[in-house]
C-alpha cells in the first residue's frame, strides 16, 4: 500500500498454490487498510462467473460502489452498468456469440465508466486471474483490461493480481506476447509456518476455555498438509464444535472430512489420467525436472508404463501439455526446459503414488 501511495508501483502479482490464504489476505488485510485509506476497493473473484469475466467485473463495481459509497446506491435504479447487466442476463438470445460479445463489451464499457466517475481511487483485486488465460474467447475483455488499468496519465487505478496457476501466470505476464507482459511486478507470497500455528493454536486455547495441544505435533500436521492454512483452521474448527482436545484425535477422527479431501480429489484426477502422464508426473516427483527427451529419460518413462510403446519426442510432448493445460494445472516450466509441480500437494499425493509402487495404476 505504501508503495502504491508513494507511486513505486500501479500493479503487483501475487501467485501461490492452491489454499496457501491469498483470497483471505487481500480480503481480510488489504482490503480493510485500503478502505481506509479512502480508496474504493473492488474485489473480482473471476471464477465466480467463469463464462463470463465481463459480467464479474461488473457484479463486483457495482457491488463495491453500493458499499462503499452511500450516495451512490439513490443512483444505482439509473446505472447504465446495472441496465447492461439485466440485459445480459435477460435474454436468451444472447447466447448467440455475436450478440453476447457485443452485449459484454457494453457491460465492461459501463463498468470502466463506473469507476472514471468515482472521485475515489481505485484498487481492483483480481483473483483467479490465471481463468482469463484459459479461453481464447476472453482475449478482448484481457486487452480492455489491460488498457484500462496501463494506458492512462493519472494514478487512480492501481491493481493487486492474485492466482494459483504458474501456467496461467507465464500466460498472462511473463511471456513476450503475453496480454500484461511488463505490466505488473510479482512479488512472493511465502508459506506460512510455526509462528502461523502457534498463533492459531492460542486462538484454539482461547475459544476452548484453556485446552493446549501439542505444538510439535500440531507443526507435523501443518506440514503434512503441505502448509495450507485452511485445511489446518478446518481441522482446529472442527476439533472445537466436537470438543476433541487433543490434536492426534482430532486427526485420527476427522482426515476423512479434512486432511483427505484433496487426497480424493488427486485419486479421481490420477486414476482418469494417461498413463505417460502418470509415468512423468513421477519423474518430476522424483526430482526429475529437466532432460525431458534425452534417452536416459526415455529409459526411465519406459519403465514406469512397459506395456507401452517407446515414449517419442511427440508423445512426451503431448504428456507435456496435457499436464501444464489440466484443470489443475499439473506443472509449470520454471525455466526453459525445466517443469515442476505447480501445487506441493499434488506433488506429495504424486510421490505417495510412486512409494507404493503399484504399476497396476498404469
Amino acid at each position: 500500500m505504501k508503495s502504491f501511495r508513494e507511486g513505486l508501483a500501479e500493479r503487483v502479482t501475487i501467485f501461490a498454490p492452491r489454499r496457501r490464504g491469498k483470497t483471505e489476505f487481500v480480503q481480510r488485510d488489504i482490503a480493510p487498510m485500503a478502505k481506509a485509506q479512502g480508496i474504493l476497493v473492488v474485489y473480482v473473484d473471476f471464477w465466480r462467473d467463469k463464462a463470463s469475466p465481463a459480467t464479474a467485473l461488473a457484479t463486483a463495481v457495482m457491488t463495491a460502489r453500493r458499499e462503499q459509497e452511500s450516495w451512490f446506491k439513490g443512483l444505482l435504479s439509473n446505472s447504465s452498468l446495472k441496465a447492461s447487466l439485466n440485459l445480459l442476463g435477460g435474454d436468451l438470445a444472447l447466447e448467440v456469440s455475436q450478440q453476447r460479445k457485443q452485449a459484454e463489451k457494453k457491460i465492461v464499457e459501463a463498468a470502466f465508466d463506473e469507476l472514471e466517475s468515482t472521485d475515489k481511487p481505485v484498487l481492483l483485486l483480481l483473483d483467479e486471474v490465471q481463468h482469463l488465460a484459459t479461453d481464447p474467447d476472453f482475449s478482448d475483455f484481457t486487452a480492455a483490461l489491460r488498457s484500462f488499468m496501463t494506458a492512462r496519465s493519472d494514478y487512480k487505478i492501481k491493481g493487486i493480481f492474485t492466482g494459483s496457476s504458474q501456467e496461467g501466470l507465464a500466460q498472462l505476464f511473463k511471456r513476450t506476447k503475453a496480454p500484461f507482459y511488463n505490466a505488473s511486478s510479482t512479488i512472493e507470497f511465502p508459506d506460512l509456518g510455526e509462528d502461523f500455528v502457534a498463533f492459531e493454536l492460542d486462538v484454539f486455547r482461547r475459544v476452548t476455555g484453556g485446552a493446549h495441544l501439542d505444538g510439535s505435533k500440531a507443526n507435523e500436521v501443518f506440514r503434512a498438509m503441505a502448509r495450507a492454512p485452511g485445511r489446518f483452521t478446518d481441522l482446529l474448527k472442527r476439533m472445537v464444535l466436537e470438543e476433541v482436545h487433543d490434536i492426534d484425535e482430532g486427526v485420527s477422527r476427522f482426515s476423512d472430512t479434512v486432511i483427505e479431501e484433496d487426497h480424493q480429489q488427486f485419486m479421481t484426477l490420477w486414476q482418469g489420467m494417461h498413463p505417460m502422464d502418470k509415468a512423468l508426473l513421477i519423474m518430476i516427483s522424483r526430482g526429475e525436472h529437466k532432460g525431458l527427451y534425452s534417452d536416459e529419460y526415455k529409459t526411465k518413462l519406459k519403465a514406469l508404463c512397459p506395456e507401452l510403446d517407446p515414449p517419442k519426442n511427440s508423445a512426451i510432448q503431448n504428456a507435456v501439455n496435457r499436464l501444464k493445460n489440466h484443470p489443475i494445472n499439473a506443472i509449470f516450466s520454471s525455466e526453459h526446459g525445466l517443469w515442476r509441480f505447480a501445487d506441493p500437494a499434488f506433488e506429495h499425493f504424486v510421490a505417495s503414488q510412486d512409494n507404493q509402487g503399484d504399476e497396476t495404476e498404469f
